[in-house]
């Protein structure tokens, strides 16, 4: 019973020391703070190229510039669906019709292929694929809520 009450008495005691830390220095806290701020930075970096992307393409829509758009996409795309029917499907796409601020969640990239998941504005959750080109990333599908935002080929 002696030797319980005294392992009792220790165990609080090293919960007692264990509690008494409230947490990292000052120092501590800021070169966390800093270093996190630092990969964050080198996030948004490597995100505001498909932002960037992105936001050239929805300008191009928004504004009527079929062409400008169509220009913007990845070759593989342009090989299946000619510049016309792009447009024409176009024409009657709301979700492209204005231009919204876009907030990059998150990317991955296999193989020259990138997909970023995103926020489009008020349209919320959508996933654009870019296909990573030596003259900059290159829209190959835009899905918005889960549905295909780009014209089908046929």
């Amino acid at each position: 019973m002696r030797i319980a009450i005294v392992a009792l008495g220790f165990s609080l005691a090293l919960a007692m020391v264990a509690c008494s830390k409230s947490g990292p220095s000052a120092d501590e806290q800021a070169r966390a703070d800093s270093e996190n701020e630092r990969v964050q930075a080198e996030i948004e970096a490597f995100h505001a190229r498909y932002r960037d992307a992105a936001l050239r393409f929805l300008h191009a829509t928004s504004s009527g510039d079929y062409a400008g758009a169509y220009a913007l996409l990845a070759v593989s795309y342009r090989n299946m669906v000619p510049a016309d029917a792009f447009a024409a499907r176009l024409r009657t796409n709301r979700n492209l019709s204005r231009e919204v601020d876009i907030k990059i969640l998150g990317t991955s990239s296999q193989a020259g292929t990138t997909k970023a998941r995103c926020v489009f504005g008020d349209l919320g959750l959508a996933e654009l694929t870019f296909a990573d080109t030596k003259g900059g990333p290159r829209i190959s599908a835009i899905t918005i809520g889960g549905m295909p935002a780009l014209p089908a080929a046929n």
